[in-house]
């Protein structure tokens, strides 16, 4: 049976060959600081999403309307409508909210008195407080360490994480110890999160699978960024990399499900993919971005394939759930 982590692949050496070339050396190894934090920060201050798989358009949409039962209605607006319209004077607590897209959804509502979030790059948390500013938002935005704050006990009817939970260690212990706390009776946590392979380390059937995708793609829809290379193979990103780069990645990830099921009430949870387009589209995402005919039938294509994979194995790499503190606890 084939090992399913990898201390170092090919696909390391692809990864760091095209970051020089779009950033440039000095830049990348800037990101190799000695402390864990200071690497984090480090990543997430130069971090640019010009060609992940969650960019496009299309499937935007298609994870909107696995929510919300309509492609042009976010999680957000779903979460506002269904569980708070009839509510004012609430508190949301957004942890890991990168330049404050989420948590701004939420603010325009009107129904919140105070909305903070929390990042550890001092960077994003800059641009998130000017973005408000700028549209008379009263958010307030803290950069640091969420462990190290203190934060009193019942004083939020919302938590959000939104792709960030998967970065904690020992999720049950974090949840358990320092998120339950903070709720208020009644309060509801939102998740939409990764939950796949630790490290993303994906399993062989992900990586074959892709793969076969792959070289059905045509070429220009397989180009990078620099315009010239073509990606030509999906790889399990190495451990070593992992913990380098960015030692927060993921290193508790497929416990994420059970331990928010563990420490809450489900209110609802829906799978939402990822096994196979995450790992497809990295690298060449940003050639999806048209509304043209072909784009969009390919996408579909894609789109399908990845729900017959996912029927196949019986889970999903990301999910998307609305949580209560129940009175009981």
């Amino acid at each position: 049976m084939e090992n399913e982590t990898s201390l170092v692949s090919v696909g390391d050496f692809l990864d760091v060959y095209y970051k020089v070339k779009q950033k440039g050396f000095l830049q990348l190894a800037s990101l190799f600081n000695l402390t864990k934090n200071k690497r984090v920060s480090a990543k997430w201050n130069q971090y640019q999403s010009s060609s992940d798989f969650w960019i496009i358009p299309a499937l935007q949409q298609y994870w909107n309307n696995l929510i919300s039962g309509n492609p042009e209605v976010s999680y957000e607006s779903y979460v506002i409508q269904k569980y708070l319209h009839n509510k004012t004077n609430l508190s949301l607590l957004s942890i890991g909210c990168g330049e404050g897209r989420h948590e701004r959804k939420f603010a325009v509502s009107g129904l919140f008195s105070k909305v903070i979030g929390v990042d550890i790059s001092n960077e994003r948390i800059e641009r998130a407080t000017q973005t408000a500013l700028e549209n008379n938002l009263n958010i307030e935005y803290v950069a640091g360490d969420f462990h190290q704050m203190i934060v009193e006990k019942e004083s939020f009817d919302v938590i959000l994480f939104d792709s960030s939970l998967h970065h904690f260690n020992d999720i049950n212990g974090f949840l358990k110890k320092e998120i339950f706390p903070l709720l208020k009776t009644e309060g509801i946590l939102v998740a939409n999160e990764f939950c796949g392979p630790n490290r993303l380390q994906w399993k062989k059937e992900q990586l074959d699978f892709a793969n076969e995708l792959l070289k059905e793609l045509p070429k220009k829809y397989k180009t990078r960024i620099d315009g010239k290379s073509v990606k030509r193979k999906v790889y399990r990103p190495g451990l070593i990399r992992m913990l380098l780069v960015d030692p927060s990645e993921a290193p508790d990830s497929a416990h994420l499900k059970k331990a928010l099921q563990a420490n809450f009430k489900v209110l609802e949870e829906k799978n939402m993919g990822w096994n196979i387009l995450h790992i497809l589209l990295k690298g060449i995402a940003h050639n999806f971005l048209n509304n043209d005919e072909e784009t969009n039938q390919l996408l579909a294509y894609l789109i399908k394939k990845e729900e017959e994979f996912i029927e196949r194995v019986g889970d999903a790499d990301s999910i998307f759930g609305v949580y209560k503190k129940s009175r009981l606890e």
